[in-house]
């Protein structure tokens, strides 16, 4: 009796130092963004969690965040509320309904400004100075039922367009009719989410002939469906503009 039971509680402890190693190894392979003006801030926090494991990288801003998006993972973002240009509850609530994990790091330790975090969408509110080994077990947790809630790895809600019906319809499952100039335009640029469009393609792909006059007339249908998916559908249209290269659908 005694041998089978202590041969259960040997096979338990493996069984649970497997699972273990598994969730660490799962959490480890997953990339963190710290978005963060304060570049000492930024490096030391993107330094630890490499050494914790994780593939992490920073960006100074929520635009600066967007750019780099467009060519690199990422599985949760750490945010500093206090960003130049777009503030970081703002960036909280563009992510948070695009499925995104987020965690607030912050000097307002206020509970008005905690409660204004999480209600925007952030999982966690941490207050700098942020203990490290906190920040990352709570990241690590944060993952984990992410994962727990997916079966998997996490799964976001996409962008679809219903050419047919000429309907952008949104994660949330609200939808905003399209001109013909609209659709022609979310065309290109969702035939290939996430790749940089040029202006000389996008402008082909409406019948352009003049590219500067036809690419403006393009960024004017941009402003009025930007406005138009907001106010139809409460979530801001994720086309961004590249400097110098032209737009992009960010996935």
């Amino acid at each position: 009796m005694h041998g089978r039971l202590e041969s259960s509680l040997t096979q338990w402890y493996v069984s649970n130092c497997f699972v273990s190693q598994v969730i660490s190894a799962l959490d480890s392979k997953a990339t963190i963004a710290v978005v963060e003006d304060d570049e000492d801030i930024r490096s030391n926090v993107c330094r630890y969690l490499t050494r914790a494991g994780f593939e992490a990288w920073g960006a100074e801003s929520a635009e600066d965040f967007y750019v780099r998006l467009l060519r690199d993972h990422v599985d949760l973002v750490v945010i500093d509320v206090g960003l130049p240009g777009e503030d970081g509850l703002s960036l909280v609530k563009r992510l948070a309904t695009q499925g995104v994990p987020t965690v607030l790091m912050t000097a307002r330790a206020d509970l008005d400004s905690r409660i204004k975090g999480l209600n925007a969408g952030a999982l966690q509110y941490f207050v700098k100075p942020v203990d490290m080994q906190e920040l990352v077990a709570g990241i690590r947790s944060q993952l984990r039922n992410q994962r727990l809630h997916s079966g998997g790895a996490p799964v976001l809600p996409v962008w679809r367009l219903d050419k047919p019906a000429a309907r952008l319809q949104a994660p949330n499952q609200k939808s905003v009719s399209l001109t013909t100039r609209e659709l022609e335009i979310l065309s290109c640029l969702m035939q290939t989410p996430g790749a940089v469009i040029s202006k000389q393609a996008l402008s082909e792909s409406v019948g352009a002939r003049d590219l500067e006059d036809d690419f403006h007339r393009i960024e004017s249908a941009l402003t009025r469906l930007r406005r138009k998916t907001l106010v139809d559908t409460g979530m801001a249209l994720p086309v961004r503009a590249v400097f110098g290269k032209g737009l992009v659908f960010v996935i």
